[in-house]
């Protein structure tokens, strides 16, 4: 996520622009006043850590309505999408500024990633089956039929987990890396010279990588320029 996009999601809440250093006992996100939506106000509050209670049957209590509520907010948009009225379309989105429903959309996909455990072909056919259905349906209700098909894809990048891939070095699959991941962790610090002319010698297709960040294929040397 960039700057700019945590920025936004800051933007449901206020009292985050203040937070500096080390997190205090005290909450940190103060939920903006609001009427119950999903979540109550007492909720909210419970959620953003300002609000304890004494007795662990009160909080558990607090938690499965949290919970209740939520599964049958996410079943109510199985009517919301098909049979709410256009007048009503309108005022709902006429209710929010272009930045806090872009927002609030955004926190929606990210609830449903890490809900279906960050499975992407999963997410993928989520995403395509909506957008097929809000493409074929209007408003009113009513079946338009003008979409065929709709292709959705989705490439994420993330960053190596370092100790995992050093590991793997130690455990002797360091020629299984990709030069990629052994730059990773020269970068890291956890690899030096000697370890990288260790590697070098486990096969004569591994990617010679140096301190400097450059990476060449061993292969390549023996060539004329």
């Amino acid at each position: 996520m960039s700057d700019g996009d945590q920025d936004k999601s800051r933007e449901l809440f206020t009292g985050v622009e203040d937070a500096e250093g080390d997190l205090s006992s005290e909450s940190l996100i103060h939920p903006v006043d609001r009427p119950r939506g999903i979540l109550s106000p007492t909720d909210r509050e419970y959620l953003c850590g300002m609000k304890d209670y004494s007795h662990d049957q009160t909080e558990l209590n607090r938690r499965q309505a949290i919970r209740e509520r939520t599964i049958e907010g996410i079943r109510d948009f199985n009517l919301l999408w098909l049979l709410l009225e256009q007048t009503e379309w309108e005022k709902v989105m006429e209710a929010f500024d272009t930045e806090e429903l872009n927002t609030a959309f955004s926190s929606i996909l990210a609830f449903m990633f890490i809900g279906i455990d960050q499975d992407t072909g999963r997410m993928r056919q989520i995403l395509e089956r909506g957008l097929y259905l809000g493409a074929n349906y209007d408003t009113s209700g009513r079946w338009s039929g003008r979409a065929n098909t709709v292709d959705v894809e989705i490439d994420i990048e993330y960053e190596p987990n370092v100790d995992q891939l050093y590991e793997r070095v130690q455990e002797g699959e360091g020629n299984q890396l990709t030069p990629g991941e052994i730059g990773a962790l020269v970068k890291a610090g956890k690899l030096d010279s000697a370890d990288l002319e260790e590697l070098e010698e486990t096969t004569d297709e591994f990617p010679g990588v140096y301190a400097g960040g450059s990476v060449e294929s061993k292969q390549g040397e023996g060539t004329g320029s």
